[in-house]
């Protein structure tokens, strides 16, 4: 699909989730012959309207919903009600009436889900592309590759299924099952998770499997595609960057910190012979976000975690210790350890840092393959005890001269004896003006340190934009057999719902931030990008929204279906209805939530997609 034609296909799905909870609605109030005034689609002033029998049909401006009006629904200035309005039709009957849309949005993703399942759906493909350094699936030693059949005994057809079972399951441990690249039969792990405050929930660090072709995408205008990259090209190798990594992880090396990289790729053409070439790409800076800082960060040389490696235990490596150095290679961030870790040598020399003091350790050689397997069982973190930094290029402290490796003496005159003393000076000062910063720089072989003075004008950290995505491994699930569909489709729709119900409770235990919660703009925003991978997708994900749409308008909020039907099951249980004065209250409380539900909804979504 092109622009258009998705931004369409969103306006039209969205509006199809809408049109079928407010028919259900019609179609029981029908049912129970009491006459509907008016069937909307949106709110707000009319665009489009045509009568048809006693119901006018219409179009409004604000396509945030939709409504039934039916006769007889507001006050009744207490005459009795006429025999086709609302107020005249029993308990059970209105509660039907009520609950119709909520009946309908179910019985959409019923019966579409599994259409669409056999029919087939695009999905990342549920496979480990790979493991977050000390995080929980790392520290269990889940294999890159494996393929995840179920988490919490829930099969899984896709890797975006993976992270709503992790982080609405038990807390103590996710199951995961997993089939291992080569192994003929599947085990089972479980992988206790870890609370990420950024996202809001549970995690166990796993990242998704990326393209096997290699294949990137371009945004037409930036900056690769100045350097002559396009749609479908397949990247080859990236200058620099060591063997054995994917290629996201090649071009993050590569760059160091948003410098410029070279890619090799290969272009399928119409001719017997691909087309191959080099494309250099400077990227573009971003204006940077946030506050300003001096540009600074912390070396990152401890071994903050150490999984069992033959060669580490050959070598003697120790959790705690703090690289210096590798064969001669000053170690200050994961690319220098990288980077070392790869170059031929005879053999092994690295001096370490533990308790306080140097300490030489001596092993084998190691091939390109063992290097990279020590360093991928190597987890580095900050050194909490070092003032020694690395210096982050076109930053503030790069431009005024400090370097990489310097050791920070003091900033405005304060002492500075770690990395970490350097934040309340800097809050303390403000940004507004130049801080005196004192260096010590290591001399030449034979030379002493010497302390240098720099003056550093905080500013905010520019990003940078290469213009390149990163696919990721697509495949298309279809059920195996027209009963299978059914199955998956009736099992899709009770766990969304299920979910729906866990969320709203850890949301409300604080086990889920409310910051997870999204709105129209959300909604717009993934229906369009699902449009662009066919119909089938979009209408997966409109399964999904009237799923949500069905759970939301269940809740008992005044003003939604759900209010209704908790107000008459209390009419059920007193045998009268409740008064007016206590329906006009919960109204006003009703409204009150929903709109602050809306704003707050809506600023999520603003800072989601426009200052994320």
């Amino acid at each position: 699909m092109n622009d258009l034609e998705r931004k369409l296909a969103m306006v039209l799905g969205i509006g199809l989730v809408i049109f079928v909870h407010e028919l259900g609605h019609f179609l029981a109030a029908r049912l129970c012959k009491v006459r509907v005034d008016v069937f909307s689609l949106g709110f707000g002033p009319r665009l489009l309207a045509w009568r048809r029998g006693s119901t006018v049909y219409q179009l409004a401006l604000l396509p945030l919903g939709g409504y039934v009006r039916m006769a007889g629904e507001d006050n009744l200035d207490g005459r009795a009600p006429a025999p086709d309005e609302l107020q005249s039709k029993s308990v059970g009957q209105r509660f039907l009436i009520y609950a119709g849309g909520v009946l309908m949005n179910v019985v959409f993703a019923l019966v579409v889900f599994p259409i669409v399942l056999a029919v087939g759906v695009p999905m990342v493909e549920p496979v480990i592309g790979s493991t977050e350094p000390g995080m929980p699936a790392w520290t269990a030693d889940v294999e890159p590759g494996s393929r995840v059949l179920a988490v919490n005994g829930h099969a899984v057809i896709g890797f975006d299924n993976i992270t709503p079972e992790v982080a609405l399951g038990p807390s103590d441990g996710a199951e995961l099952r997993l089939l291992a690249p080569g192994a003929k039969e599947p085990h089972t792990v479980v992988v206790p998770p870890v609370y990420d405050k950024g996202l809001g929930i549970n995690v166990i660090g796993i990242r998704p499997p990326e393209d096997r072709g290699r294949e990137i995408q371009v945004t037409e205008g930036s900056p690769a595609w100045k350097s002559g990259l396009r749609d479908g090209d397949r990247i080859d190798s990236v200058e620099g960057a060591p063997p054995g990594l994917s290629l996201s992880e090649e071009v993050r090396f590569a760059s160091r910190f948003y410098g410029p990289i070279s890619l090799h790729y290969t272009r399928k053409t119409a001719a017997a012979a691909d087309q191959t070439g080099v494309a250099r790409i400077e990227p573009t800076p971003i204006p940077g976000k946030g506050r300003s800082i001096l540009g600074l960060a912390p070396t990152s040389n401890r071994i903050a975690a150490l999984r069992t490696n033959a060669d580490a235990q050959a070598l003697g490596l120790q959790q705690g210790d703090v690289f210096f150095s590798v064969d001669g290679t000053l170690i200050r961030t994961e690319s220098d350890l990288l980077y070392a870790l790869d170059a031929p040598h005879d053999s092994t020399h690295i001096v370490v840092g533990r308790g306080g003091k140097p300490l030489e350790l001596q092993g084998p050689a190691l091939d390109a393959a063992r290097g990279l397997a020590l360093f991928r069982d190597i987890d580095l973190g900050l050194d909490p005890a070092s003032a020694r930094i690395q210096v982050i290029p076109k930053g503030a402290a790069a431009e005024a001269g400090i370097q990489t490796g310097d050791e920070i003496v003091s900033v405005d005159g304060k002492p500075i004896a770690r990395f970490e003393d350097i934040t309340p000076v800097l809050e303390q000062a403000g940004s507004s003006k130049a801080l005196a910063v004192v260096v010590r720089r290591a001399g030449a072989e034979g030379e002493a340190a010497q302390e240098l003075e720099f003056s550093v004008q905080p500013a905010m950290l520019p990003g940078a934009d290469y213009g390149i995505d990163f696919q990721a491994a697509n495949y298309t699930y279809q059920a195996p057999s027209p009963a299978e569909a059914l199955r998956m489709g009736v099992l899709s729709s009770w766990r969304l719902m299920a979910d729906s119900w866990l969320t709203l409770k850890r949301i409300m235990t604080g086990q889920v931030s409310g910051d997870n919660v999204g709105g129209i703009i959300t909604i717009g925003h993934v229906s369009y990008t699902w449009a662009g991978q066919g119909l089938s997708k979009l209408f997966y994900f409109l399964c999904m929204l009237s799923v949500s749409l069905a759970f939301l308008n269940v809740l008992p909020i005044p003003v939604l279906d759900g209010g209704h039907l908790f107000f008459l099951l209390i009419e059920k249980i007193k045998g009268s209805p409740v008064s007016e004065r206590v329906l006009s209250y919960s109204q006003m409380v009703g409204l009150v939530l929903l709109v602050s539900l809306v704003v707050y909804v809506t600023f999520n979504d603003i800072q989601r997609w426009y200052f994320k």
